[in-house]
């Protein structure tokens, strides 16, 4: 009977996790595949624009591969790591990189990129939200 149990048990948890869409992973999303270029930040209802560039800063950006690679850069450093997305929106991004030498705007991505939960598409523009509604604004590149 114990033996029995067991494979039971799996297949009912299969069997749900299947037959509920809300909760099954997709590893990449079309729409949100390419490159992304960081326009602004929105941190407790005020508006930070985008910095004019300066010599030796890179303009921050994400560029969402297939297979749920992800690649970026920040001010000064280069990001590898790779994202999830689910139905209703919500993501979830994961890697790292250094932070040797950020700009203050470099630094305020940085902070922000690991507690990203929600994306939103809208005519080229990719918002992705983190604490409590705050948003990194990016424009599609290309």
């Amino acid at each position: 009977m114990k033996g029995l149990l067991i494979p039971t048990a799996y297949v009912l948890f299969f069997s749900l996790l299947i037959g509920c869409g809300k909760t099954t992973t997709i590893s990449s999303n079309m729409e949100l595949t390419g490159k992304w270029q960081l326009d602004s930040i929105v941190q407790e209802d005020v508006i930070i624009k985008k910095p004019a560039t300066t010599k030796g800063v890179m303009d921050i950006g994400l560029n969402f591969k297939e297979k749920g690679e992800l690649e970026g850069t920040t001010s000064t450093n280069i990001l590898t790591g790779f994202y999830e997305t689910a139905q209703q929106n919500t993501i979830q991004l994961g890697g790292g990189g250094t932070e040797r030498a950020e700009t203050s705007w470099g630094n305020l991505f940085v902070n922000a990129l690991p507690n990203v939960n929600l994306y939103d598409l809208k005519a080229n523009k990719l918002i992705l939200y983190y604490d409590n509604g705050n948003q990194l604004i990016f424009s599609r590149v290309q």
